[in-house]
């Protein structure tokens, strides 16, 4: 049957995108290898520690120091990495103390795909990093040892402000006693008892005549109750009194457009007040879609304006220890609208973006449209969702449950013609788009 001269010149502009869809796809899927991690192992030298980290592939890390306590940030700008290692490990070789992974929170599998790995030292100390084929080798100088320093010394671990001065938080009532706490109890009039005591991993404390008291989760007070209790087997009348010297169990990991590093909570404290001591988001942040994520690897999102606005809902979102409050930069918070648009372009998502909101912003629709057809590309590549809205609907009958709200990293695709099938539009579209999104815009 003979086309027409629409018809050849539709032809033609498909045959156009295909091809040049094709030719970026092979380009982008070239570039995004999985890597394996194969074994991260630490070696203690008399003079230096060796961290080696071995992969299947030899990629680009970067690592960067933090404070806080002192820690190194190794991440794989480029690389997708997988590791099927435990989420923490105690090393405890030079000045290595543990290792811990942080995975995405959606990889439920084995291997799991890694975002950094955190490396926890006792001590600043510096060190070089090497490569050996398809192993990065990072050399920390060993710390020296100090004739008259304590096996048990502790390294106090404090808020630091930018100057570099100690900046004292008060501990409150409402502080709970944990691991590796250091405790200062005196019993009145009793020297021999009176001491101070580390908190143990299993929570609990020796302090003679009681051989092991259980403290985790106590307040001071609480704990000054129960240490007294005990102790009334053996005194008539014992009273006791307890600081906190060393606060080291409320750890929390700061990450992102903020200053970086791991900070001690010493009393209940919100997301609003954390980041307002820790200096707050930098000029660059997304105040929006702020990140904390749980010990328990659950995430929330929190918009930090409205939890300025609202005293009541910000005294709700606490900050806990073993959190990671993360704050992404702005250029990660953006959706791309192209198609049959009057200006295509990124949007940024400052609060809440609607599909109809970033139409708008780019000029709304042009008269070739197909509107009845938009389509929301969605997703990490590799598993992008097409959701087909029928924007008909939303603007000539008001049905808002199609105007969706546009998460960041989403494509919006306006067509000229309607689109059938959604899978065999994103294998033609999706990676040349995304590639575009990311990499060139």
């Amino acid at each position: 049957m003979a086309l027409g001269k629409t018809g050849i010149k539709v032809f033609k502009s498909v045959s156009s995108l295909l091809f040049t869809s094709l030719i970026l796809a092979l380009t982008f899927c070239a570039s995004a290898k999985r890597v394996h991690i194969i074994d991260l192992s630490a070696k203690e030298l008399p003079a230096e520690t060796e961290l080696i980290l071995t992969t299947s592939e030899r990629i680009y890390i970067n690592n960067t120091k933090l404070d806080n306590p002192p820690t190194l940030l190794i991440t794989f700008p480029g690389s997708k990495v997988f590791s099927s290692e435990n989420e923490e490990s105690i090393i405890h070789k030079g000045p290595i103390k543990k290792i811990k992974y942080e995975y995405y929170t959606e990889e439920n599998r084995s291997p799991r795909r890694l975002q950094f790995i955190l490396v926890e030292l006792a001590e600043d100390t510096p060190y070089r990093v090497s490569k050996e084929g398809n192993s990065t080798i990072i050399r920390l100088k060993n710390p020296e040892i100090s004739s008259d320093s304590s096996p048990n010394e502790k390294i106090q671990v404090e808020l630091q402000s930018q100057d570099g001065e100690e900046e004292e938080l008060p501990a409150e009532e409402g502080y709970l006693i944990g691991p590796e706490d250091i405790l200062s109890i005196e019993v009145w009039n009793q020297p021999d008892i009176s001491r101070e005591v580390v908190v143990n991993h299993d929570g609990e404390i020796t302090i003679p005549p009681v051989r092991k008291l259980s403290v985790i989760g106590l307040t001071v007070s609480q704990m000054e109750e129960k240490l007294a209790e005990a102790l009334s087997k053996y005194l008539i009348d014992p009273i006791v009194f307890v600081t906190v010297k060393e606060f080291n169990s409320q750890r929390v990991t700061a990450l992102g457009e903020i200053r970086t590093g791991m900070y001690t909570l010493k009393r209940r404290t919100t997301l609003v007040e954390f980041l307002g001591e820790i200096g707050g988001p930098t000029e660059n942040a997304d105040t929006y879609h702020i990140r904390l994520i749980k010990k328990d690897k659950k995430v929330f999102i929190y918009d930090f304006n409205e939890l300025l606005k609202d005293p009541q809902k910000s005294e709700s979102v606490i900050v806990s220890g073993g959190d990671t409050v993360y704050v992404p930069p702005l250029e990660f918070n953006k959706v791309l609208v192209v198609g049959e648009v009057k200006n295509p372009k990124v949007v940024p998502i400052k609060g809440r973006l609607t599909l109809i909101d970033a139409i708008t912003d780019a000029g709304g629709y042009t008269r070739d449209a197909v509107l009845k057809s938009v389509i929301v590309i969605r997703g990490e590549l590799g598993s992008q969702e097409g959701i087909r809205i029928n924007v008909n609907e939303i603007l000539k009958k008001a049905d808002l449950s199609q105007n969706i709200e546009l998460e960041p990293g989403d494509i919006v695709y306006v067509p000229t013609t309607f689109i059938v099938h959604i899978e065999r539009f994103l294998r033609a579209v999706a990676y040349p788009l995304t590639w575009y999104f990311w990499f060139i815009y």
